[in-house]
């Protein structure tokens, strides 16, 4: 039992895991961190507020699901993330994926917050035994070509998504089954008869205030600006004009419950992929983000204590009705440049957010839902990484293959099916590279000594000296026996010599083949000599 115990102990140092980093901040905690911390997450928590909005709208989820989740993962992260400047919370991936998941599983709508409790609690177990098992290293071994390619059909799908929202009409969409991306556009294209002047006078507006806040406050929190901006207006709209302008619903604190519903191990099974495929995007996610803080910072990213965190943000999410949590770029990169000194200030933007739901929320019924659609749109459009996308079509062909054929499953299927698809192309396009070693033959003809290429020349030689330089492995064990038997046929031919100090890496695919050469050459009456 000792033993036992002491492997358990052994196992668990080993993967740097702190159940309660937190505790050290309030060790060291003083007075004069106070101000920056309160000031960090007041300028997060004005970013955090109206993106849990725009995403639990994004997700089709009630907007009470966006600022819960943002509430509880916020906070969340700040005790076990072990980062003092991450911060987690709905994003933009998690909030398409899911709602792409869940349309390709045929669940409606109004099934959504059934079927999420269970979604996210499995997430955060999956993310809680990447953690665990250090699996969260082998996310650099997926290319930014499938990363950038997911996330780029993410913005176009987010696009999409919000169109008739914006423009004030429903999707008619009779299909019962799966809805996928070409569903969505064929009814949103059918619906443009459709047409609501006020959410179309209301969209022009939010591009018209977008415009005018980014020239009046560019350095200003302008989601925040414009929301309040549009609310104020709808107010006057409603109240004056009597103008139809549809609107969130009111949010009242002393309704937030637990959420409960859905546990069973039928919808285990149902769900299981779509939680499966949203761990692996929250991994992508936060470990991009924690890598490039921490570079910027100039500190070590404790990556397994990150996704320990996660985790336990979306298990919490899970049953405190909430939505999926990853990291941020946008808000951990304000919450650094605000200068929060410790992850002291991720609990302070959780406590404002929830000041401002006390404050704001009996007034939501005035945000109108085309202005947050429009802004939706705008935000994706910010997104696209024209730059990077260049690179990668412009750099080479297996790359460029990998971008497209992402892009393309994903508006083809759902994006928990094209993530994957996405990462099995990219290696696939690596072993075919790695999997063709380089094959130098030296021989004496004559008393001089030639450099050959493999079936060409060397006819009439007794010995052959091959140097193999690149990686023998499974997939290059055939081709690496091949080559050496056609230079075995030779009928002069007596010794091989084989140079491996260039091979990289020799598994036991390339040694049985090996093997299996060495008794041919036996049978041959042929030497063969490994250096």
């Amino acid at each position: 039992m000792r033993g036992a115990l002491k492997e358990v102990f052994v196992w668990w140092h080993e993967t740097g895991l702190d159940l309660l980093p937190i505790r050290k901040e309030f060790l060291r905690y003083t007075s004069r961190y106070l101000l920056p911390d309160l000031w960090a997450g007041l300028n997060v928590s004005l970013l955090v507020f109206p993106q849990a909005l725009v995403y639990a709208l994004l997700a089709g989820l009630p907007i009470e699901y966006g600022l819960y989740g943002a509430i509880v993962a916020t906070i969340v992260s700040a005790i076990f993330s072990g980062s003092r400047v991450l911060n987690l919370g709905p994003t933009n991936s998690t909030a398409v994926l899911l709602l792409s998941a869940f349309s390709a599983c045929g669940i409606a709508a109004y099934n959504f917050t059934y079927f999420l409790p269970i979604t996210l609690v499995l997430t955060g177990t999956f993310l809680l035994i990447s953690a665990a098992l250090n699996i969260a290293s082998l996310v650099r071994y997926v290319s930014k070509s499938v990363i950038l390619g997911y996330m780029t059909a993410v913005i176009v799908i987010m696009i999409v998504n919000q169109l008739h929202n914006a423009l004030g009409f429903d999707l008619e969409i009779v299909q019962d089954g799966s809805i996928t991306f070409l569903d969505i556009t064929k009814a949103t294209l059918l619906g443009l008869k459709n047409i609501h002047l006020c959410s179309l006078g209301i969209a022009l507006l939010t591009f018209f205030l977008c415009w005018f806040w980014k020239k009046v406050a560019p350095h200003a929190p302008q989601i925040a600006l414009v929301i309040f901006s549009l609310s104020l207006i709808t107010y006057f709209l409603i109240k004056v004009c009597h103008c139809p302008i549809s609107s969130l619903e009111k949010i009242y604190v002393t309704t937030w419950e637990a959420s409960l519903q859905g546990f069973s191990w039928d919808n285990v099974s149902l769900m299981a992929n779509t939680a499966f495929a949203l761990s692996f995007i929250c991994l992508i996610d936060g470990t991009t983000i924690l890598k490039a803080l921490a570079a910027r910072m100039g500190q070590r990213a404790n990556i397994n204590q990150m996704v320990f965190g996660m985790g336990i943000a979306n298990i919490l999410c899970g049953i405190c009705s909430g939505m999926p949590a990853s990291g941020s770029l946008v808000r951990s990169s304000a919450n650094y440049m605000s200068g929060a000194k410790t992850s002291i200030s991720s609990l302070f933007c959780g406590l404002f957010c929830l000041l401002g739901i006390v404050c704001f929320g009996p007034f939501f019924n005035y945000i109108p839902k085309a202005g947050l659609s429009t802004l939706i749109i705008l935000l994706g459009i910010q997104l696209f990484e024209r730059h990077s996308i260049k690179v990668i079509l412009r750099s080479n062909r297996s790359d460029a293959c990998v971008f497209i054929i992402t892009i393309l499953a994903s508006f083809l299927m759902p994006l928990n099916v094209s993530i994957f698809l996405g990462v099995f192309l990219s290696i696939i396009f690596f072993l075919r590279k790695a999997a063709v070693p380089e094959f130098f033959e030296f021989t004496y003809e004559d008393g001089q000594l030639r450099q050959n290429e493999i079936g060409h020349g060397g006819h009439q030689s007794e010995l052959s000296i091959i140097h193999v330089e690149g990686n023998l492995f499974f997939a290059s064990a055939e081709l690496f026996r091949d080559q050496i038997r056609e230079v075995c046929k030779r009928p002069q031919m007596k010794v091989i010599i084989l140079k491996l100090r260039n091979a990289f890496y020799i598994d036991a695919s390339c040694l049985l083949a090996i093997e299996e050469l060495l008794r041919y050459m036996h049978s041959c009456h042929r030497q063969l000599i490994l250096s």
